[in-house]
């Protein structure tokens, strides 16, 4: 078993306090800490801090190397690589709207800019690595997100309430998908129509932009002490216009479902899905990838066309993820039709033992992880890697230390999932 450190990515939306008060670290932070990675993206792969042979120099530097040194020992015999990556993020504003490829959209997507001679890191590049990214994200605070595309009618609906006759050719597009609307026999799908609307509203130039975001944000602002949708709509504008002037993406976000988990609660994002997550400290648990398209909220590179060729643009009904828990609530565990990845949580006192590669990530307490041959105190904000050849291993939760969250579970357990235990 190795211990971990996180490999810190500060970004422009992190924060200056939540990252370093999960850790015990002094905040403000100098800088604005974002993600805090735990696994083996070449990325960022996790520095390794202690060991079977303790603290020296004869340990591998970080988790690739270690898995890269002896793959068998370290991942068993049915894995070339790690399939997953888990992150602690800490969002003080709203990430990019993005999507993420299927897995044969990113290995052609990436093969095709290879071809092109893109080198690796390039700005311009859609692709990073060739795998897909489905993602589950578990608030350990209030968290807030955009996720998936709102029921289409829904978003006629609020469209309308809203009144913005700059807007009223793309609502009135949408509303010709509905059952009912004029000339229904010939009408596009819902999903053609929100890809079409996406579409326009992306390839806005920065004037004509500026414009309907002005107009939008007019009608907006008298409106964000309203119930529901309505009023969940407008101050969503008006915080957004705050961070990102003027930014397509703001008109992007009246499409797609705002959601408000509690703590504990999570949202899963299958391949292709329009998502962005606004505020709050979570943990991230994805496929092993770093392939972003993005659709707005950003000033990093665009491409629009090839957005909108992965695009899942099927209204999400419900993007929340079901949560199964034990009968004492002990333990808990978050389903996904993934088998990347398998998230479980253990509550304060509780135990688990687990016999399969895994990252064990302490949460708002100390954990120990212990095998035949090592005992692991895991601090808060810091992970173990459990190999393939430790076998047995003993995680529990102590429920000791800085707690930053109102989320009771202290450990996550990563492990491979088994789509077919869905069934």
């Amino acid at each position: 078993m190795y211990l971990l450190k996180g490999n810190i990515h500060s970004f422009e939306w992190g924060s200056t306090e939540l990252l370093a008060g999960v850790m015990g670290r002094p905040s403000p932070t100098p800088e604005r800490e974002a993600e805090a990675w735990f696994g083996a993206h070449p990325g960022g792969p996790s520095e390794i801090l202690a060991g079977p042979s303790g603290a020296g120099s004869g340990l591998p530097h970080d988790l690739a190397e270690a898995i890269s040194q002896d793959p068998a020992g370290q991942l068993g015999p049915d894995l070339a690589e790690l399939p997953f990556l888990v992150k602690l993020l800490a969002a003080d504003k709203a990430l990019s709207i993005q999507a993420h490829p299927s897995k044969a959209q990113a290995e052609a997507g990436f093969a095709a800019e290879n071809a092109a001679g893109l080198p690796a890191g390039d700005p311009t590049r859609n692709y990073q690595d060739k795998n897909h990214k489905p993602e589950l994200l578990v608030a350990l605070t209030e968290f807030h997100a955009l996720a998936g595309f709102r029921p289409v009618a829904q978003t006629v609906e609020l469209l309308r309430e809203l009144d913005v006759p700059e807007l009223a050719p793309q609502c009135e597009a949408l509303a010709a998908t509905l059952p009912g609307a004029e000339g229904s026999a010939a009408r596009v799908t819902e999903s053609a129509a929100l890809r079409e609307v996406l579409g326009e509203w992306l390839s806005l130039s920065p004037a004509d932009a500026e414009g309907r975001v002005a107009a939008l944000l007019q009608r907006c602002e008298p409106l964000r002490g309203e119930p529901g949708i309505l009023g969940e709509a407008a101050r969503t504008v008006v915080e957004l216009q705050r961070d990102y002037p003027s930014d397509p993406g703001i008109l992007v976000a009246l499409l797609l479902n705002r959601v408000s988990l509690r703590p504990g609660e999570a949202v899963f994002l299958a391949a292709g899905q329009l998502h962005a997550y606004l505020k709050g400290m979570g943990v991230e648990v994805m496929a092993n990838s770093n392939n972003v398209l993005r659709g707005g909220l950003t000033a990093k590179h665009m491409d629009v066309a090839e957005l909108l060729n992965i695009l899942d643009a099927s209204p999400l009904a419900e993007p929340r993820c079901e949560v199964f828990a034990d009968g004492d609530q002990a333990t808990a565990e978050y389903r996904t039709p993934v088998a990347d990845f398998r998230v479980r949580t253990l509550r304060p006192g509780a135990s688990m033992v687990i016999e399969e590669p895994a990252v064990v990530l302490a949460a708002g307490g100390e954990v120990t992880v212990t095998s035949a041959t090592q005992e692991l105190p895991v601090a808060s904000g810091s992970a173990v890697w459990v190999g393939a050849a430790d076998g047995r291993v003993s995680v529990t939760a102590r429920g000791e230390g800085a707690r930053e969250s109102e989320f009771d579970a202290t450990a996550f357990i990563v492990t491979v999932g088994d789509a077919a235990a869905l069934d």
